[in-house]
């Protein structure tokens, strides 16, 4: 057997590390403009400060944001993940005419341009006169993360143990009954897996909440793009880190249940040997 060079083990480590730097120098660019004492945004700081943390508390408008991104993302990520887990049972446990196309359909948001959704949506919301409400939002957020839903879910069902559905229903428990209290159970970390990757994703849209949103609607992406143009102090810095931390306890957190979770093979589409 030929022995692999120790430089080439090394240049990969270097190449490694580098690329590491380079996702993370940003983000750290970021934590560390927000602890700046001076009145505009600049790297490196003159010193350490909370001045802008103390800022923050008063501007309500981003809480304002904050509170309608939680509303429209915790609300269309429980539409999707309903209309999606119906939807992946129906394709995935039933054969029909036109089951690939309804698939199909489904999956279209995904290479659909996001900014031509917006578009389409605020069309149809403002003939159905909710345009510019949460409610428009939500129904257009869930319709872009259906796509993530209907994967996630379908590999779930394709790696559940069927046995346990049939031992169900040889002990003479009906269909909806052996769902709630067979199935659903086996997909719990699938619908937790979807649900976080959907609430993480609708919660920084920009597109589709700029186009159909009133203002006083305004999720907290578009607020902080609002306040960058009248101001360039490092109160933005000081949000974008806030959201990293929450971030970083959600990822965290989903990290620490799928990893103590014994139905982690089967969301990741691996079946027992």
């Amino acid at each position: 057997m030929r022995l692999r060079p120790k430089w080439i083990g090394a240049a990969l480590t270097v190449v490694a590390l580098a690329v590491c730097l380079f996702l993370l120098a940003p983000l750290i660019i970021v934590v560390i403009t927000s602890l700046n004492p001076a009145s505009y945004s600049v790297f490196p700081p003159q010193g350490l400060s909370l001045r802008w943390y103390e800022n923050l508390a008063s501007q309500p408008q981003f809480l304002r944001a904050f509170r309608n991104s939680v509303i429209a993302s915790g609300c269309a990520t429980l539409l999707a993940l309903t209309a999606g887990t119906l939807a992946a049972l129906a394709i995935q446990r039933y054969r029909f005419p036109g089951r690939n196309l309804l698939r199909a359909i489904f999956m279209s948001p995904m290479v659909v341009p996001k900014i031509a959704l917006g578009v389409a949506y605020l069309i149809l919301f403002s003939r159905l006169k909710i345009a510019g409400g949460l409610l428009a939002l939500i129904l257009g957020e869930a319709v872009t993360i259906l796509p993530f839903v209907l994967s996630i879910i379908g590999s779930t069902l394709a790696n559940l143990k069927k046995e346990y559905e049939e031992a169900a229903a040889d002990l003479g428990a009906g269909p909806v009954r052996s769902f709630f209290t067979v199935t659903l159970p086996q997909m719990r970390m699938g619908l937790l897996l979807s649900g976080a990757l959907s609430f993480i994703f609708t919660f920084d849209q920009v597109e589709t909440a700029l186009l159909i949103l009133r203002p006083q609607n305004n999720t907290l992406p578009i607020e902080l793009f609002l306040y960058m143009e009248k101001w360039q102090d490092p109160t933005i810095a000081v949000v974008s880190t806030l959201m990293l931390l929450l971030a970083l306890v959600l990822f965290l957190g989903l990290r620490f249940l799928l990893r103590s979770a014994p139905q982690v093979q089967q969301v990741l589409g691996k079946k027992d040997e």
